[in-house]
């Protein structure tokens, strides 16, 4: 990342810069100082050591571009100048609506008068309201920036600020640019009563609009970031990130506190809390938060398509000659590839999403932006950890939710879709059944129908029943030679049926040459030697090669018609008859049944009737 000393981006404000720097630009360092001097009265620095470890911050260089300690990594309060200094391209900010200023609508008083809290509140931070928003660059690609700085008046939302924040996302609409703010708020300003409350659909509406044009919303939460902004427009972010150890959630600290009557546990209410339950999808230190925002920004507004050229088709690779149970154990192997390790290995690039708000991340399932040979995807991986500590590939509701949510996104941002299959089935537990398990699969499946990207699913290990078909319903369906796909696990349909597993796997026809034989895959694609488990960089650079070929060749069409063709091929997969063949089909085979049944009548009373010759023997002649 570069570093934020290089100076701040707002041209046109009342900051100074140094000789070797742009003009109304300060340096980093020396507007941190002034903002500390202000506060001290003895004219010191405010933090000489850091407040969670006591290190000595003199001469600390993380401390002085960052305002984080470099020895335990506390992450100190930055203004909203400070911040856009550390993200946005030099030179590049430039401020919007400034004159937005409601200072007191209802006339309210208190024991201070509401109006002087404000103008102190402008005086002291030299903004005009807790919201500073306006345009500039990130890494030379176009953004519209907000900030909502706690040092005035705790960040509180009120009339002007929910203005500006609405502004902000109409603009980001009318420019088709992507929007990124940097909250760290209190919540409702009290004071402006009723109209503070209602800047939470006032502002959800305008984001609302940015995201149907499918545009980019990346939230990114400090410390604190609390109240009506949590719960509004805060959560309505397509991507969610947090400095470490913020206080995050709707509740202040000391309401929970009140609430349960004690201390919380350690680690709880913070971003790293959050991040294990879903509810945000990373936790980036500021050194590294330019740096992530322009990776997920080049992913999600990604214009770059592969084209198909002309040149021989791919050679067809022997199929495997191993037996149908042989397969079955290789798709289950304890050193086959998982879906974490061919993503890793395919792509240059890899943004993690995590859970879908609702409190639960799956490790079972995996998702993220990647960029492949150039061109941003949307991935969904079914993780299926082989050893004995592992999750057994069983997937949850809350995994099935978490591709919905992928899905979705791929959809808005107009990406492709890749999804790799390898589950041992759907976890039939209690507490799943409970969560929604079936509307779970249901929904993540029906998604994935009317997604208008170009969706690819391929089956890489062992995709068992309804929690493959799940993510499974693309365009094209690829299959690794090895790879299997069951509607139920061969010794569970030999306990059902009183068989053999191994003569059961033959008849269910769930190697990758059945499946490309009865129309259910599309293409096989070649293991090294003797399974993907041997060599898992070439079972990655093979299905790479395979994926990019399948998707240059079905991403030319126009989104309506993809799904128009998506609905007759699962439409239409399975052999049946027209009307009159049908009819006839069936009367053929009840007449071959009674008949059947007949010649077993037949054969019955013949039996019954048959004279037992030892009697015959003892009659005298």
């Amino acid at each position: 990342m570069r570093t934020a000393s290089r100076a701040a981006c707002f041209p046109g404000r009342q900051l100074k810069t140094l000789p070797d720097r742009l003009s109304g630009v300060k340096n980093l360092r020396t507007l941190l100082r002034k903002h500390e001097e202000e506060a001290s009265p003895e004219g010191e620095l405010a933090h000489e050591q850091c407040l969670s470890c006591g290190a000595d911050l003199e001469g600390s260089r993380s401390y002085e571009r960052f305002r984080v300690c470099h020895s335990c990594g506390f992450h100190f309060h930055l203004s909203a100048d400070e911040r856009l200094a550390t993200l946005l391209d030099i030179g590049s900010f430039h401020e919007d609506d400034r004159g937005v200023t409601a200072i007191d609508p209802l006339s309210f008083q208190g024991r201070q008068s509401y109006r002087s809290r404000v103008i102190q509140a402008q005086r002291r931070t030299g903004l005009t309201e807790a919201a500073l928003t306006g345009t500039g660059t990130i890494h030379g690609r176009d953004v519209v920036m907000g900030v909502i700085d706690f040092s005035f008046l705790g960040g509180s939302i009120g009339v002007a600020a929910g203005e500006r924040l609405a502004r902000a996302f109409e603009k980001a609409t009318s420019r088709r640019v992507p929007i990124v703010l940097i909250c760290s708020t209190s919540g409702t300003r009290m004071q402006e009563g009723l109209l503070a409350l209602m800047q939470a659909p006032r502002i959800a509406a305008a984001v609302e609009r940015h995201g149907r044009a499918g545009l980019p919303y990346v939230a990114v939460l400090t410390d604190p970031t609390t109240g009506s902004a949590y719960t509004g427009f805060v959560n309505l972010a397509d991507i969610i990130l947090a400095e470490p150890n913020a206080l995050v959630g709707y509740a202040a600290l000391r309401s929970l506190q009140e609430a349960t009557g004690d201390d919380l546990p350690a680690g709880s209410h913070t971003s790293e809390a959050h991040l294990r339950r879903g509810l945000i999808d990373g936790v980036v230190s500021r050194p590294q938060l330019r740096e992530s925002l322009a990776q997920i920004l080049d992913l999600v507004s990604n214009n770059f398509r592969l084209t198909a050229t002309k040149g021989p088709m791919e050679s067809r690779a022997a199929h495997s000659h191993q037996s149908a149970w042989q397969q079955v154990q290789i798709s289950r192997h304890r050193m086959r590839p998982t879906s974490v390790e061919l993503i890793a290995r395919m792509t240059a690039s890899f943004v993690e999403i995590h859970g879908d708000r609702s409190g639960v991340d799956d490790p079972a399932v995996v998702a993220g932006f990647g960029s492949l040979a150039g061109e941003a995807m949307m991935f969904i991986g079914q993780v299926r950890e082989h050893d004995a500590g592992g999750n057994g590939g069983w997937i949850t509701a809350a995994g099935f939710r978490k591709a919905t949510r992928a899905i979705r996104l791929a959809g808005k941002f107009n990406l492709p879709l890749v999804t790799l299959v390898d589950t041992a089935g759907a976890r039939p537990a209690l507490a799943d059944e409970e969560a929604g398990l079936g509307h779970a699969v249901a929904e993540c499946m029906a998604t994935m129908l009317a997604v208008p990207s170009p969706t690819i699913a391929v089956i890489t290990g062992e995709g068992n029943s309804e929690a493959a078909v799940a993510m499974a319903v693309g365009d094209r369906v690829l299959m690794l030679d090895n790879a299997v796909y069951e509607v139920v696990r061969p010794e569970d349909a030999a306990a059902i049926l009183s068989g053999d597993a191994v003569e059961i796997a033959e008849r269910l026809r769930l190697t990758s040459h059945d499946c490309l034989r009865l129309g259910i895959v599309d293409q096989t694609v070649p293991e090294p030697g003797d399974g993907a488990h041997t060599d898992h960089g070439e079972a990655a650079m093979l299905l790479r090669r395979s994926i990019l070929r399948t998707l240059a060749r079905i991403q030319r069409e126009k989104g309506k018609r993809r799904v128009e063709r998506r609905y007759a091929r699962y439409r239409q997969i399975g052999s049946t008859r027209s009307w009159v063949r049908g009819r006839l089909e069936r009367q053929l085979a009840h007449l071959q049944d009674r008949a059947g049944g007949m010649v077993d009548r037949l054969r019955g009373r013949t039996l019954r009737r048959r004279p037992d010759f030892g009697d015959e023997r003892d009659i005298p002649v």
